[in-house]
């Protein structure tokens, strides 16, 4: 019996060494150089029902990462859990967050939209746990920290998704004061090494890579190029499409002044907003695909022939844009 088993118990324990999960939910960005907050933002934040065990301002107030839902249904996350891939091992629990079909959501440990462009989360996980190691914990010879990154787990342990990266340094490899991290052999390579801080690392949008084994390979993945802030110094696209077709700076006071609504809709969306001249309106699907251009006047945007799906909308007035989510639904 036990020669039997022992080539399938070898091979599933090789499967999941390499972060091979199941991948109804994939990992598909990180931004772990970011700004920091102001300590003016921070207190903000803090004063508002943010919880912190560390107040003054860093790195761990203002990261986030993005995953993907890669299946034709709503995918319900109650009880997963996000574990912290360094040597800190910390756990979040996620308590409520059910991310849609063929959809992108970003989560962060601590929520303070002036000094993160603006942008509204979908999930606000534990702070710093996860917490993520910048290229500087990498880079120098003898640098013992072990690859960082976040590994999914549904509520019963099974392995959803990992992605790990180390910048492909390796210092920590045959290094005796690596401890854990003496079990890697080779370097991850996860993104290149050379990126400059406040920007993201990213998956290509592909159908051929979007799944859990070649999200791991460093070929997939490049630093991003997207603005996503009003003073244009951080790059990425938080809770879109990755290849950049929602390219532009998204302008905080543009996106406060319109809704867009209703949402989900189902054959008519409404810009509503007080601001007076046209809007350019240019909506992407979850592929970063452009399907459908339009400038409106009247502020209502027939959307009767477009798919059910999650679209970006990327909303212009003037030289100013900015990104909002939309559900097509019947």
């Amino acid at each position: 019996m036990r020669t039997k088993f022992l080539p399938i118990i070898f091979l599933f324990l090789s499967f999941c060494a390499i972060g091979q999960g199941t991948g109804e939910v994939i990992i598909t960005e990180y931004y772990n150089r970011p700004l920091k907050p102001t300590q003016e933002q921070l207190d903000a934040a803090i004063a508002a029902g943010g919880i912190t065990s560390n107040d003054t301002p860093n790195e761990g107030h203002t990261e986030w990462f993005e995953i993907y839902n890669t299946t034709d249904s709503d995918v319900v996350m109650d009880g997963w859990t996000l574990t912290d891939a360094s040597s800190s091992s910390n756990v979040t629990t996620i308590g409520s967050f059910t991310i849609p079909a063929k959809s992108y959501a970003a989560f962060t440990g601590f929520h303070i939209p002036d000094a993160q462009g603006g942008v509204e989360f979908d999930y606000i996980y534990d702070y710093k746990k996860p917490s993520f190691n910048n290229e500087s914990s990498y880079a120098d010879e003898g640098d013992t920290s072990c690859p960082d990154g976040v590994i999914i787990a549904k509520a019963d342990g099974t392995l959803v998704d990992e992605v790990r990266y180390d910048y492909g340094y390796g210092e920590y490899i045959g290094n005796i004061m690596s401890g854990s991290c003496n079990s890697n052999t080779a370097a991850i390579g996860i993104p290149a090494a050379g990126s400059s801080s406040k920007v993201s690392f990213m998956l290509a949008v592909d159908p051929a890579v979007m799944n859990s084994a070649d999200n791991d390979l460093p070929e997939n993945w490049s630093f991003s190029e997207i603005v996503y802030d009003e003073a244009g110094n951080q790059r990425g696209t938080p809770g879109l499409a990755n290849d950049g077709s929602t390219t532009s700076v998204n302008d905080p006071i543009l996106n406060q002044a319109i809704t867009v609504y209703p949402n989900p809709a189902n054959n008519v969306l409404t810009i509503g907003s007080d601001l007076e001249g046209e809007f350019s309106v240019v909506l992407f699907n979850v592929m970063g695909e452009q399907v459908k251009e339009i400038n409106v006047n009247n502020r209502s945007i027939d959307i009767s022939q477009l798919s059910v799906g999650i679209y970006s909308m990327k909303i212009s007035l003037g030289e100013k844009s900015t990104v909002k989510k939309v559900v097509v639904q019947r």
